[in-house]
């Protein structure tokens, strides 16, 4: 990941690159049709975990070997390879807008849930303001979607995949966040080792499955130009991008900026793809986009980006 400290202005640019090439993620796999979600995720975060694994060199072993954030790593790699799938899933049967502002928007509900779980943390006012503003957004963006579709199973399924993809991916959150204030015997916590050995151990069994069940997908040189750009740009850049800007700007700043995200997504939905959202569906992504707002914006440190 680059190194250099930015001041504010290129920290803010760095989180809106980020959030913009996160928000194609979705239209991009339009441009490879046939292809299975489960190939999508394998073959976006494999890749892409096995570069950020292997840019972060040596702390990447030490972050993998120390008992003081092994576990960390276990359940953030875990976490993260569910997400990979559910999330793919959820763009291929609830489509690109729907999809994306559903696993976006709940991540930090059950990212607040997590924390009252297993840190005890009780539940402010500002959260549950946030998260019925956002739950709220998500079924009115549900429900206009639905009404072009005219529902069937395959919206609920993509319902669902989204909702697991935001809860895998608040784990994933939680054991990065635990990773990174993990003391380790020596030195400073390293970050980048911690973010590299949770991509590079879930990118394991994910190329293991593309390579054993998606292997007549990867013989197709038409899908390689998607693979290449989902697994460099929106995975590894999109990453390096964020944690440049974290250090610039600071979380609260950071996760504000990346709501861009769900945004870009609706729209490439509507103008590339062709789905279809109405001002329902609109209002919808404007509520997930407030709720977050409200979560975010009174915060000063300790928030993580959630999509």
């Amino acid at each position: 990941m680059p190194g250099e400290r930015r001041g504010p202005a290129g920290g803010v640019a760095a989180v809106a690159v980020a959030a913009t090439v996160w928000g194609t993620t979705g239209t991009a796999t339009h441009f490879a049709p046939g292809v299975p979600p489960a190939v999508f995720g394998a073959v976006t975060f494999g890749l892409g975990g096995l570069v950020l694994a292997v840019a972060a060199g040596r702390g990447t072993v030490r972050a993998l070997v120390s008992p003081r954030t092994r576990r960390w790593v276990l359940i953030g790699a875990a976490s993260l390879v569910v997400y990979a799938v559910a999330f793919y899933a959820a763009l291929a049967d609830a489509g690109v807008a729907l999809g994306t502002t559903v696993a976006i928007g709940s991540s930090p509900v059950f990212a607040g849930l997590v924390e009252w779980v297993t840190d005890r943390r009780p539940v402010t006012t500002r959260w549950a303001v946030a998260a019925l503003v956002s739950v709220a957004g998500m079924v009115v963006v549900t429900l206009a979607r639905s009404e072009h579709d005219a529902g069937g199973g395959s919206l609920v399924a993509g319902v669902a995949a989204a909702l697991l993809a935001g809860c895998t991916y608040a784990l994933y959150s939680w054991a990065v966040a635990r990773g990174l204030r993990a003391t380790p015997e020596t030195g400073p916590p390293d970050g980048r080792g911690v973010v590299g050995a949770v991509f590079g151990l879930a990118a394991v069994p994910l190329v293991v499955s593309v390579v054993v069940g998606g292997a007549r997908f990867l013989g197709e040189p038409a899908h390689w130009p998607v693979f290449l750009y989902l697994a460099l740009v929106p995975t590894v850049l999109g990453h390096a991008l964020y944690a440049v800007g974290l250090r610039a700007v600071g979380a609260a700043a950071a996760t504000l900026v990346s709501l861009l995200e769900p945004v870009v997504a609706a729209v490439l939905a509507v103008l590339v793809v062709g789905e279809r959202l109405g001002a329902a569906g609109w209002v919808g992504v404007g509520l997930v986009v407030v709720g977050l707002t409200v979560l975010t914006v009174p915060a000063r440190r300790g928030a993580v980006r959630g999509g």
